[in-house]
């Protein structure tokens, strides 16, 4: 009898304990509350150095479902094509939600690609040297029929840069030990060519000038508190 209730009061300490630990874990200040309005329209121009908007690529029509599952997710989305005076073109597409709890995170491109039917090559995770500083992304191919298109991305959470699954989740963590929730914020560049390395390069360049034609007060929406070099 003795041992039982012993075992039942330890039982319930546990419980209480992580009851009480749940509690104390369960973010509940978002971070968007505290920062002014994102407008990704206007943060991002239209025309930069020799780039400019492809006029004559048309967006895909999106199925109504697809648009739902979005709208939950994500605050505001962005998707354009670029052009430059030699004819090289880099899609971008950025996604930014307020809410980065585990049920409204960003997805990341690879699992999104893989869903859509495309064949995923392996998971790079480097740098893109920029005159802002050198920012972390992951790089990978993704393939469907004659469709071979390189990626560059990276996921802002809160202040942090994340590639990868593991990356994100923890920055979530942090976060959430600090009883905050986080927003976040897909950047993601891609370009539809068999030369790899070749799209590696127009995308590097075209991020590098892209950051320096967006205001230096808006750049932490798109690479955090990233140190400059």
């Amino acid at each position: 009898m003795k041992k039982s209730f012993i075992v039942s009061l330890i039982l319930s300490l546990l419980m209480a304990s992580s009851a009480a630990l749940t509690i104390v874990m369960t973010p509940s200040a978002e971070v968007a509350d505290q920062q002014n309005k994102i407008n990704l329209e206007t943060i991002i121009p239209s025309k930069f150095n020799d780039w400019k908007i492809d006029l004559s690529v048309t967006p895909p029509l999106v199925n109504p479902d697809v648009t739902g599952t979005v709208n939950k997710i994500y605050s505001q989305t962005l998707s354009r094509t670029y052009i430059n005076n030699q004819g090289e073109r880099v899609m971008l597409s950025i996604a930014y939600g307020r809410d980065q709890r585990t049920d409204l995170q960003i997805h990341r491109p690879e699992v999104c690609y893989r869903t859509a039917g495309f064949n995923i090559g392996e998971l790079t995770k480097t740098f893109v040297d920029t005159s802002i500083g050198r920012i972390p992304v992951m790089r990978l191919v993704a393939k469907q029929g004659v469709r071979n298109e390189p990626i560059t991305y990276w996921i802002r959470m809160g202040d942090s840069l994340t590639r990868g699954w593991f990356e994100q989740k923890a920055a979530t963590l942090k976060y959430g030990m600090a009883g905050k929730v986080p927003d976040g914020l897909l950047f993601r560049v891609s370009t539809i060519s068999n030369d790899e390395q070749d799209s590696y390069e127009i995308q590097q360049a075209f991020l590098t000038t892209l950051l320096q034609a967006v205001r230096s007060e808006d750049r932490h929406w798109l690479i955090g508190r990233l140190t400059s070099i």
